[in-house]
C-alpha cells in the first residue's frame, strides 16, 4: 500500500503535529505500508489563481511553475493520502488551504450528477481513501468540528472515501511524561496502533481513536501549565516601551 503523508504544520518535525504523526507512522510501516512524507513548508506552492487555465487552456496543467506537479504525480500513485494540519483558528493551516485549493486539478470542468449532487469527474486518479491527523491546544474534540467538515467535503469533491479522524487535543498535555507516564504512553501506543488498523483495516476502530484523544490532565491543570509557560516566556522578553 502507498501512502502519501501531507504535514502542513509551519514548523514541520519540529512541530507537535509531527509528534503525533511520528508514532502513526511507525505504525503504518509496521503493517507494510511505504510512506512518502510531503513537509509543505518546505515546498513553493503558489495560491490558486481561479483563472480555469488547468481546466481549458491547458487541460490537467496549472498555470504555475512551482513544486506541486511533482507532488500530484506522487498523490496519483497513492491509496492513501493522509493530510496532517495544527487546527489554526477553528480550522487547517494556510499552508494546507493553498495546497488543497490547487488540487482542483484532478477534477474535469464538466458536471456529472452523483449521489452526492452535481460534481466535477476525476481528470486523473486520486487516491481511494482519505485521512486526517490533527492537533489542537484546546481541550475537547468540539474544536475539531468545523475542520473535520472541511475534510470530508474535500474528500467528497475529490470522489474519495473520507477514512476517519486521528485528533489530539490538548496536545501539549503528552509533554507531561515525567508526570503521567502511564497516561502519556496509553496514548502515544493507541497512536501507534491507529496506524497500522489504518492499513490493515483500512480505517481506525472508535475505541483506538477515542484512546488517543483521551485527557491526559484535567482542564485546570492545562490552563495553568499553558499560562505559567507563556508567563516564563512573556518575562524572558525584552521590554520595547
Amino acid at each position: 500500500m502507498n501512502i502519501i503523508v501531507i504535514n502542513a504544520a509551519p514548523r514541520m518535525e519540529a512541530g507537535n503535529t509531527q509528534a503525533v504523526l511520528n508514532p502513526f507512522l511507525v505504525g503504518a510501516r509496521q503493517e507494510g505500508a511505504k510512506l512518502d512524507i510531503v513537509l509543505l513548508g518546505k515546498k513553493k506552492i503558489n495560491q490558486c489563481l481561479g483563472c480555469f487555465t488547468c481546466y481549458a487552456s491547458t487541460p490537467g496543467e496549472c498555470v504555475h511553475d512551482d513544486d506541486m506537479p511533482a507532488i500530484v504525480a506522487k498523490i496519483s500513485a497513492a491509496d492513501i493520502m493522509i493530510l496532517a494540519t495544527p487546527v489554526y483558528l477553528d480550522g487547517m493551516t494556510s499552508l494546507a488551504k493553498s495546497f488543497v485549493d490547487r488540487l482542483v486539478i484532478f477534477l474535469d470542468p464538466h458536471f456529472e450528477q452523483t449521489e452526492n449532487g452535481l460534481r466535477h469527474p476525476l481528470r486523473m486518479a486520486f487516491p481511494k481513501k482519505l485521512f486526517l491527523v490533527s492537533v489542537c491546544g484546546y481541550p475537547g474534540l468540539s474544536n475539531f468540528d468545523p475542520l473535520v467538515l472541511h475534510t470530508q467535503r474535500i474528500a467528497k469533491n475529490l470522489h474519495s472515501q473520507f477514512a476517519g479522524a486521528l485528533l489530539r487535543p490538548a496536545v501539549f498535555s503528552i509533554l507531561l511524561g515525567k508526570k503521567y507516564p502511564d497516561r502519556v504512553k496509553n496514548v502515544m501506543d493507541a497512536i501507534r496502533i491507529a496506524g497500522a488498523e489504518l492499513v490493515r483495516n483500512g480505517g481506525v476502530s472508535e475505541q483506538t481513536l477515542a484512546t488517543v484523544s483521551g485527557d491526559i490532565c484535567t482542564v485546570e491543570e492545562l490552563m495553568k501549565t499553558a499560562n505559567s509557560y507563556w508567563d516564563k516566556e512573556l518575562a524572558s522578553q525584552p521590554r520595547l516601551w
